[in-house]
């Protein structure tokens, strides 16, 4: 009975346990903790071919710059629309990727995201059923790239959008 009940408790504890340092383990592997990411040409001229921008030549590669995740609210009148994104920024040079790694210049241009983001969500952009997120990846980037050196446009890495109803 003892020999039972001690399995019964050990051996849950122990499949836990080889559960979380396998998904450990598969986590560090798959993802780096680098935030600066080079991405194919070709990627990159996918997505301006979509926003009608100018493509780049065969041996230049565009460089991520991992900004993190971002929440902002959109009010409605009977709900409220939690829109979670990551972003990221392509930037010309490694230069440019390195000064926008550093944690202050980094916030800063997150920041100005951010209040663009925020102008929108009180506009019509972020309040339909259907959020374009390429004209708004565009309208953010022309009002980021004035102010912010070697920006060449602003990237959602994910979006996601969820109604909660008002109570």
């Amino acid at each position: 009975m003892k020999k039972i009940l001690g399995l019964l408790v050990i051996l849950p504890v122990v499949c836990l346990a080889m559960g979380y340092g396998v998904g450990e383990y598969l986590s560090k592997s798959s993802h780096d903790n680098a935030s600066i990411a080079a991405v194919p040409d070709h990627a990159v001229d996918a997505h301006e071919s979509k926003a009608g921008g100018d493509s780049h030549t065969d041996d230049q590669k565009a460089i991520v710059v991992k900004l993190g995740q971002m929440i902002i609210p959109v009010y409605k009148a009977r709900s409220v629309t939690y829109i979670v994104t990551n972003l990221g920024v392509t930037v010309s040079d490694l230069g440019h990727a390195e000064y926008y790694n550093l944690g202050e210049n980094g916030s800063r241009l997150r920041d100005a995201i951010f209040a663009e983001l925020k102008v929108s969500a009180e506009g019509r952009a972020l309040r339909g059923a259907s959020i374009d997120t390429e004209k708004l990846s565009r309208d953010i980037s022309a009002e980021v790239q004035p102010k912010f050196n070697g920006v060449a446009d602003v990237l959602f890495l994910s979006f996601y959008k969820r109604d909660i109803a008002r109570s």
